[in-house]
C-alpha cells in the first residue's frame, strides 16, 4: 500500500525526533551538558528566588571588618565568644549556631577556653562545627551522643557517604556544646556550591551536618527517617536528592534574605560590657528572643568565602543558614524524576519536528517552535517558584533548536530539492500564484474545480499570419518572444494577473484566480491598458530595428467560471470554462470589426466603474450565444482621459442615442462630426455606415437594436 504524503511527512517528523531524542539522551547521559544545566539552575535561582519566603527568625552575628578594627586581630581570645553567648542567652535566643571553629586551644590563656566552655553549658542551646578529614579518627565515646544521629531507613533510603575520621572541637568546648555538627561543604563540577551532604559515616557512626544538628535539636526529633528519597526531621519531610545530599532551595542572597537580621558582633560585645556595668545596652538584646543566631565571620581576610549562584565570594554561613532555613519548614530543591525528564524530552522533539515537517509556512514553523520553547521555560518557572522543582532547561530547548535545524536539514535535502524543482519548472509555465498554491498544498492537484467569479483577458496579435509569412522562423519566434515576454510581465508581476496559456500568438490571463481579489476586473483593465501602452513603445523600437509592427487586439470578461484543474488523471490543467471565457474570447475577434484596442464585457465595466473610462459600443450577440450583450471599449484609467476623445466620445454618444432611436439621419450627422474630429475613431466609422444604410433601407419594425457577428 502506498503512503501517502501527510503520512510520508508524519513518518519523518517521527524519524527525525527520535534520531535528535535519542542524540540528546545520549549526551545528557554522557553528563556533557551538566555545567551549563547547573548554570541555567543559577539563572532561575538569581532570577525567580523569593526573599520573602526566607525565615525570618535566622539572625546573622557578622565578624566582620569592623568588629576586627575595634576588637584587635584575629583570632579572638575565647572568652568573648562566651560574652556573646552569655548576653544571647540573656536576650532568650532559641539556638546559637557558631560557624567558627575551634579546633586548637586559644593561644592567650587556657582560662579562656574554660570560661567559653562554662558559657556553653549554661546556655546549653550552642552548636559547634566539626570537619570530616581524610585521616583515621575516632569519635571519642563522650562526643558521640552531641556528634552523631540516629538514622532509620528503609531499603529505599540513602546511605551516608563514609569517611576516614572527624576533627572536633577541643574536649573541653565539645562536651558543652549542644550539639555537633560537620560544615564540611562540596561545590559541583563548575565551582559554586549549590547542595549539602547532610549525613556522613566514621566507624559506623552517622554524623550529622551542623545545620541537620540544629534542625533535630529545634524541630525536637529523637532520631531520623529516610524513606523514597526524604529525610524526616520530627513532622517535615525534607526532599533529598539522588547522593542523599539537600540541593537547596535558595531564598536569595545573604543581602537579600538576612541582611536586615545581620548584626556586628562588635556591638553585641559592646552591649554586653554595658549591661555588666548595668548600663542601657546599644543593641536591644529583645532583637534575638527566639531567633536561631549564626555566629560566622564575613570579613574577607577571614578566608570563610564560598561560590554560590549569587556571587563568587560568599560568606560560607549563607550556605549554612539556607541549609537551615530548608529542613526546618521541609523545603528542597527536587530534581524531576528521570522519566519525567525523558518523556519530556521526547515529547518536545516529536512535537518540534512534527510542526516543522506538517506546517508549511516558515512563519508559522518558526512561531510554533518558540512559543513550544517559552511554554517549556514557563512551566520550568513554574515548577521551580511554585513547586521547588527543577526541571531540566539547557537540555530540552537544545533539543528543540536541534530538532528544528534537523527538520530543516532533512527538508532541504529531500522535499525542499523537489519543492524547488518542481517550482523552476512550474514558473516557466504559469502564475507564481498558481504555483505558490500547488506548493503550499499539493494534495489539491486533482481533477475538479469551483466556481467563482473572475476576469478572463484575451489578446490576439493583429494580421499574425501577414507578419509571419514576411519573417523567418527564427526572427518570427524571437520577435514574438519579446511581445510575450513584455505582455507577461505587465500581466503577472505589475496587475496580479494569471497568465494561463499562450495560444500561438495570443494570451488568456486570468484575474482573480487561483487566489480571489475583489478588484479583477479593474486590475484585468489596468493590464489592457499598459499592455497597448508598452506595445506603442514597442513598436517605435521595432521600427527602428526594421521589425513589423506589432499591434494586438485585447477582449475581457466578467462572470462566473469554473476554475480548477481539468484534463485526465495522467495530464490535467489548470484553467476555466464557461460562457464567460467564451465571451471574452468573442470580443477579442469583435474588436477587428469595430477597429478597437479593447473590448470588454457589461459586467467588467460594472465592477470596474469606478476606476476606468468607458464608452458603449454595441448590443451585440456574438456567434454561439442567443442573449445579445451590451460591450463597452475601454479608454482610459478614470480621469485620465484626453480633452480631444472626449469631444469625440460625446459627440459618438449622441449619435448612439439617436440611432437606437431609429432618428438615422441625426445619427448619420453626429458619427460624421465624430469622424471629422478622429477619423481613426472606428465605432464611429462603423456607426456612420450602418446609419447611411438604414436611412436608405430603413431596418423592420421590430428591429430591437442587436448586431449579430456571424463569425469569431
Amino acid at each position: 500500500m502506498t503512503s501517502t504524503p501527510f503520512q510520508k511527512k508524519v513518518l519523518s517528523a517521527v524519524a527525525v525526533g527520535l534520531t535528535v531524542f535519542a542524540l540528546v539522551a545520549g549526551l545528557r547521559t554522557s553528563r556533557w551538558f551538566e555545567v551549563a544545566e547547573l548554570k541555567a539552575l543559577d539563572h532561575l535561582v538569581r532570577r525567580y528566588a523569593d526573599p520573602a519566603k526566607a525565615d525570618s527568625n535566622l539572625v546573622l552575628l557578622a565578624i566582620d571588618e569592623s568588629s576586627l578594627e575595634a576588637f584587635g586581630r584575629w583570632p579572638w581570645p575565647r572568652d568573648r565568644f562566651g560574652y556573646v553567648v552569655r548576653y544571647l542567652k540573656q536576650a532568650g535566643a532559641r539556638a546559637v549556631v557558631f560557624d567558627v571553629m575551634f579546633f586548637e586551644a586559644d593561644e592567650n590563656a587556657e582560662e579562656f577556653d574554660q570560661s567559653f566552655a562554662d558559657d556553653l553549658k549554661a546556655a546549653g542551646n550552642v552548636f559547634l562545627p566539626m570537619l570530616f578529614q581524610a585521616e583515621p579518627a575516632a569519635i571519642p565515646p563522650e562526643a558521640q551522643p552531641r556528634a552523631t544521629v540516629t538514622v532509620e531507613s528503609s531499603e529505599a533510603g540513602h546511605v551516608p557517604d563514609i569517611h576516614a575520621g572527624v576533627k572536633l572541637p577541643i574536649p573541653m568546648l565539645a562536651q558543652q556544646a549542644r550539639g555537633l555538627g560537620v560544615i564540611n561543604l562540596s561545590a559541583d563540577a563548575d565551582g559554586p556550591t549549590r547542595r549539602v551532604p547532610l549525613l556522613g559515616q566514621v566507624n559506623g557512626n552517622v554524623v550529622p551536618h551542623l545545620s541537620l544538628a540544629v534542625a533535630q535539636y529545634l524541630l525536637g526529633a529523637d532520631r531520623l527517617s529516610m524513606r523514597d528519597g526524604r529525610l524526616q526531621i520530627g513532622t517535615q519531610h525534607v526532599p533529598l536528592g539522588d547522593d542523599g545530599s539537600l540541593l537547596i532551595d535558595w531564598h536569595g542572597s545573604l543581602e537579600q534574605t538576612y541582611h536586615a537580621k545581620r548584626y556586628s558582633i562588635g556591638r553585641v560585645l559592646q552591649a554586653f560590657a554595658q549591661q555588666e556595668k548595668r548600663e542601657r545596652p546599644s543593641l536591644d538584646p529583645a532583637l534575638f528572643k527566639d531567633k536561631i543566631v549564626f555566629v560566622a565571620g564575613t570579613a574577607a581576610g577571614l578566608y570563610d568565602l564560598r561560590v554560590t549562584p549569587f556571587s563568587a565570594s560568599t560568606p560560607g554561613v549563607l550556605i549554612h543558614m539556607a541549609a537551615l532555613d530548608n529542613l526546618l519548614h521541609g523545603q528542597g530543591l527536587q530534581a524531576a524524576p528521570r522519566w519525567f525528564s525523558l518523556t519530556t524530552l521526547l515529547l518536545l522533539c516529536l512535537a518540534s519536528a512534527g510542526t516543522f515537517m506538517l506546517f508549511r509556512s516558515y512563519p508559522v514553523k518558526f512561531g510554533v517552535t518558540i512559543g513550544l520553547a517559552v511554554a517549556y521555560y514557563g512551566l520550568v518557572v513554574h515548577g521551580f517558584a511554585g513547586h521547588e522543582r527543577w526541571l531540566e532547561l539547557v537540555f530540552p530547548e537544545a533539543a528543540l533548536a536541534l530538532t528544528f535545524g534537523t527538520a530543516a536539514t532533512v527538508e532541504y535535502v529531500t522535499e525542499g530539492k523537489q519543492r524547488r524543482l518542481m517550482r523552476a519548472v512550474f514558473d516557466k509555465y504559469m502564475s507564481s500564484d498558481v504555483v505558490e498554491e500547488i506548493m503550499r498544498n499539493p494534495e489539491a492537484i486533482k481533477l475538479g474545480g469551483e466556481k467563482k467569479e473572475i476576469t478572463i483577458f484575451f489578446s490576439d496579435i493583429a494580421g499574425f499570419t501577414t507578419i509571419s509569412e514576411k519573417m523567418s522562423p527564427e526572427d518570427l519566434v524571437t520577435l514574438l518572444n519579446r511581445y510575450l515576454s513584455a505582455m507577461t510581465t505587465i500581466i503577472k508581476t505589475t496587475h496580479r494577473g494569471n497568465v494561463n496559456k499562450y495560444l500561438g500568438d495570443g494570451i488568456m490571463a486570468l484575474f482573480g484566480a487561483p487566489l480571489d481579489d475583489p478588484k479583477h476586473a479593474s486590475l484585468a483593465c489596468y493590464a489592457a491598458l499598459d499592455c497597448q501602452v508598452e506595445l506603442a513603445r514597442l513598436r517605435e523600437v521595432w521600427k527602428r530595428e526594421g521589425l513589423p509592427e506589432i499591434g494586438a487586439r485585447i477582449g475581457l470578461n466578467s462572470g462566473p467560471c469554473i476554475v480548477g484543474n481539468m484534463g485526465s488523471e495522467e495530464r490535467m490543467e489548470y484553467t476555466v470554462t464557461g460562457d464567460s471565457v467564451n465571451l471574452a474570447s468573442r470580443l477579442e475577434g469583435a474588436s477587428k470589426y469595430y477597429d478597437t484596442l479593447i473590448l470588454i464585457g457589461q459586467r467588467t465595466a460594472e465592477l470596474a466603474k469606478n476606476d476606468v473610462e468607458v464608452r458603449e459600443i454595441d448590443l451585440l450577440r456574438v456567434k454561439g450565444k442567443k442573449e445579445p450583450v451590451v460591450v463597452f471599449e475601454l479608454l482610459a484609467r478614470k480621469g485620465q482621459l484626453d480633452d480631444k476623445k472626449r469631444r469625440v466620445i460625446d459627440v459618438y454618444l449622441e449619435g448612439l442615442t439617436a440611432y437606437k432611436m431609429r432618428n438615422f439621419s441625426t445619427a448619420c450627422t453626429r458619427f460624421s462630426e465624430a469622424v471629422a474630429l478622429d477619423p481613426s475613431d472606428g465605432p464611429s466609422r462603423v456607426y456612420l455606415e450602418r446609419s447611411t444604410n438604414y436611412r436608405q433601407m430603413p431596418p423592420p419594425v421590430e428591429w430591437d437594436g442587436v448586431y449579430e457577428m456571424t463569425s469569431k
